[in-house]
């Protein structure tokens, strides 16, 4: 058992590296860090003008950092930020027609690697490969669930 335990773990580290590198190709694509890409990104799956709080709770910041990292994406003209017409105080984010069009080339990029990667598993594996990735991610999840619900 310790042997499959630690073949796992080496597993787990492997897929861990492996998200990790994918991520810093894809910021280094965008020329963007990592809080800038996560931003774009929800901007983009909300699709709506959304407040500076919001944001700053959704990616668990501060309201001054928040402020920072939507600069530097009004910079690149990937976000517009206004001020909101329900409260002078507030103001809100939201992504432009470029940062939409950057975030769907990501995704576009992602899903090409994706392909290149099926093509070098064995056809006939290759649903067979998906199933028992899908069955470890899943107990993975519920591990790393249950385990964080006893903290």
């Amino acid at each position: 058992m310790k042997d499959t335990v630690q073949k796992y773990a080496a597993l787990s580290g492997m897929l861990y590296k492996l998200c990790s590198k994918k991520e810093r190709i894809r910021r280094r694509c965008l020329s963007l860090g990592r809080m800038e890409c996560d931003l774009l990104n929800f901007l983009n799956q909300i699709n709506k003008p959304t407040c500076m709080n919001v944001l700053a709770e959704e990616l668990k910041v501060s309201h001054s950092r928040i402020t920072r990292i939507v600069d530097t994406l009004v910079k690149k003209k990937l976000v517009k930020r206004y001020p909101s017409e329900k409260d002078r105080r507030s103001w809100l984010g939201e992504v432009t027609a470029k940062g939409k069009v950057t975030n769907e080339n990501t995704i576009i990029d992602f899903l090409n690697l994706q392909e290149d990667l099926i093509n070098r598993l064995p056809k006939d594996k290759v649903e067979e490969i998906y199933e028992n990735i899908k069955l470890y991610v899943d107990a993975y999840h519920k591990a790393l669930d249950e385990k964080e619900a006893s903290l």
